[in-house]
């Protein structure tokens, strides 16, 4: 983060010390810039290695994918030629079974897909019952498990029985995620909401007084200078772009910046007005910790501890990822060539 883009600070004057108001709003700043120059930090780390692994780490597995393919393959051919014992030919079928199911559902090997689906055991039959006896149980399968009130009678009309069918299962889908969503807040979290909730509409008077403030000051067109005119259009379109971000940050940032311009001082700041800058200070301070630890459980989570950390750290994880695709490439290439002998693929099944 550049020298300019940090809030200035109240600065203590001789004989004089700064108010505990003012020395919150010093700590918070201190904060932000620390939690701003960490998140930079991290999203160029996490930048970098995404564009690592895509260049160095995606073609090994596309190696590796397509050998393991071939050797399902291979091994299929030989459960289909091969007159195995009872034992070995079950042995066989769930190993095939197990690797073609990790190949279609991890690596996306949708030539995988046939082959899986004749190694998967059909479900066991159940004893047939009477047509109106099948049509009650699915109605009240459908109803108690899936929640969804259909009327099997109308499977005559195939295309309007599905698309009600479709907008019921929607509708059960969207009440479900609704709850699912209402259980995970916790009791904190209600009464977080519940306070921020109450004090939303002190904050956004802040928060639109300083918009307000700033637009007023940075006006273009009451600005006769051509050169100030093209200034105050660039500082406008950074105080709306923070304004519709909502970073109250860069918004107090950018005006104690054009304060400046103006030759004026931080501790010109009303009082009551440095109270509601504490205050949404630190609301964006926890927001901002909360976006940290997206680092650690979010999307980018695994990609950050498999590849991330220091520049030298990020080296010896992706040397260590790269060494182990091609030994197990290697160690593929072994095993095409031996299990193209029956008899090794009757060996290597001894030992499962």
């Amino acid at each position: 983060m550049s020298e300019s883009e940090h809030l200035p600070q109240f600065t203590p004057q001789p004989k004089a010390t700064l108010s505990e108001l003012q020395q919150q709003f010093n700590a918070s700043i201190q904060t932000i810039d620390h939690l701003k120059s960490q998140l930079a930090e991290r999203a160029r780390i996490i930048e970098l290695a995404r564009a690592r692994v895509q260049k160095e780490v995606q073609p090994l597995v596309r190696e590796m994918v397509a050998r393991r393919v071939k050797l399902v393959q291979l091994l299929d051919e030989t459960y289909l030629r091969e007159e195995l014992p009872r034992l070995e030919k079950e042995k066989l079928a769930e190993f095939i079974r197990e690797q073609a199911a990790a190949l279609v559902h991890q690596y996306d090997a949708d030539e995988l897909a046939e082959l899986l689906h004749r190694y998967t055991a059909p479900p066991e039959t159940a004893p047939a019952s009477p047509p109106d006896a099948i049509k009650t149980e699915t109605q009240n399968l459908l109803k108690n498990v899936l929640g969804l009130d259909v009327n099997l009678e109308d499977l005559s009309n195939l295309e309007a029985f599905q698309a009600k069918l479709e907008q019921q299962m929607q509708e059960e889908q969207e009440r479900r995620e609704a709850q699912r969503t209402h259980r995970q807040k916790s009791k904190a979290q209600l009464a977080k909401e519940a306070k921020l909730k109450a004090q939303l509409e002190s904050i956004s008077k802040a928060s639109r007084r300083l918009y307000t403030t700033l637009a007023k000051l940075l006006h273009p067109d009451r600005e006769r200078d051509a050169t100030a005119r093209i200034w105050k259009e660039e500082a406008m379109k950074k105080v709306t772009i923070a304004y519709h971000q909502d970073d109250f940050f860069e918004l107090l940032r950018l005006q104690m910046e054009f304060m400046h311009e103006q030759e004026q001082l931080l501790t010109q700041v009303p009082e009551d007005q440095l109270t509601y800058y504490v205050q949404l200070l630190q609301e964006q301070i926890q927001e901002m910790e909360d976006e940290h630890s997206n680092y650690y459980m979010g999307p980018d989570a695994q990609l950050y501890q498999e590849f991330g950390g220091t520049p030298k750290q990020m080296e010896t994880k992706f040397r260590s990822a790269k060494k182990g695709l091609r030994e197990e490439i290697q160690h593929l290439d072994y095993a095409l060539s031996d299990f193209s002998d029956p008899a090794s693929v009757r060996d290597f099944l001894k030992r499962l």
